[in-house]
């Protein structure tokens, strides 16, 4: 990650691409799944108070000859101008007009040029989606915010709620993530092996790449992921490399403390229509259970352990206008997406329990 069968996807925070690790590929069900750490709070500069911090999702169908998002390393000395790394051909493409990239480019399955993707993300385990939108190909895609009715009381019309990281007591976090069971020590410590191993694995390979002939032609990845190394953001993963596999009993179940992101191709051959939506959720559908979720402080004022869960700003007023739908007939079964991005997020404790 962030490039998985030829999509990028990526969550920001404070303007730049959150760092991944851990990465599990699970390529018969044409799934990828990566950690990534809850950045903290920020002070408000009027009331010099901490707020929750917020998160974007970037997501890009990547065309042949693409720079690929947030690929350019920051300027050296030696490097001023660093250059950004490249999608490559289409397998079918004139050998005179291929485009030496490192990742593969999204491969239509027909002919169509209304062919796209349709990105529906989902947070925390829930059945319903937050969000959806449509691709286009080789631009990218911002999302940040899930629209909302304002009830009519308070003037009506639509809404936006911004995407928040929310902080929560360690207990409630763990009961949502279902590790209280007598082999959850068992499963987090084998979990931990696995992610060590495959560093190792990772580690092994990339010291071996360093060595080759530069004069060889280098082979096109299906899978990069974003580092924490500013000198080379992404980093190739190729398919070989079967570090990368995970088996289905070993991934943390479906609740709290995960942002989903569920890819189906589409034709979108409809109309496109301005100024229609109707929103899926009230502006006050999550209010109760954001207030029950606490901070901080346990039931006697004492500062307890906490982590993590997604959440939602205040609505904001937003103009219908701006807002254009379209129609679309899928190709991928509502049941078999195209591809799936899952991101576990944790905090800097928690996620030591993993990658330590």
């Amino acid at each position: 990650m962030p490039c998985f069968k030829g999509i990028a996807v990526s969550i920001h925070a404070n303007g730049a691409p959150l760092p991944e690790y851990g990465v599990q590929k699970q390529s018969r069900v044409q799934r990828i799944n990566t950690y990534i750490p809850v950045p903290p709070p920020q002070l408000n500069s009027d009331s010099n108070k901490p707020e929750a911090a917020k998160f974007a999702i970037s997501i890009t169908l990547l065309t042949p000859g693409l720079a690929i998002p947030y690929s350019t390393p920051k300027a050296t000395e030696s490097n001023p101008y660093p250059k950004p790394q490249y999608v490559g051909s289409m397998p079918s493409s004139n050998p005179d007009r291929r485009f030496n990239g490192v990742v593969n480019p999204y491969i239509p399955m027909t002919n169509s040029e209304n062919e796209t993707i349709a990105a529906y993300i989902y947070f925390d385990g829930r059945a319903k989606e937050e969000v959806a939108t449509l691709l286009r190909p080789g631009e990218e895609t911002w999302v940040n915010s899930r629209w909302v009715q304002v009830p009519s009381s308070e003037g009506g019309g639509l809404a936006e709620r911004e995407f928040l990281f929310r902080e929560v007591g360690l207990e409630r976090w763990l009961n949502g993530l279902d590790l209280q069971g007598h082999d959850a020590a068992e499963k987090l410590e084998r979990r931990r092996q696995k992610f060590e191993k495959r560093r190792r694995r990772q580690k092994a390979n990339t010291d071996g790449s360093s060595g080759m002939d530069s004069d060889k032609p280098s082979q096109a990845a299906e899978t990069l992921r974003y580092g924490t190394d500013d000198n080379s953001p992404i980093e190739a993963i190729f398919d070989e490399d079967d570090s990368l596999s995970s088996s289905d009993d070993d991934e943390p179940p479906e609740a709290t403390g995960q942002i989903k992101v569920a890819m189906f191709r589409v034709i979108a051959s409809g109309e496109i229509k301005k100024g229609e939506y109707s929103p899926q959720f009230d502006a006050h559908d999550d209010d109760d259970d954001e207030a029950g979720q606490g901070g901080k402080s346990n039931a006697n004022g004492i500062d307890a352990d906490v982590e993590h869960t997604t959440s939602f700003a205040k609505p904001k007023s937003l103009d219908p206008k701006t807002i254009s739908t379209q129609t679309v007939t899928g190709i991928d079964g509502p049941d078999k997406p195209y591809a799936t991005f899952t991101f576990f997020y944790r905090g800097e404790r928690k996620l030591q329990v993993f990658l330590r």
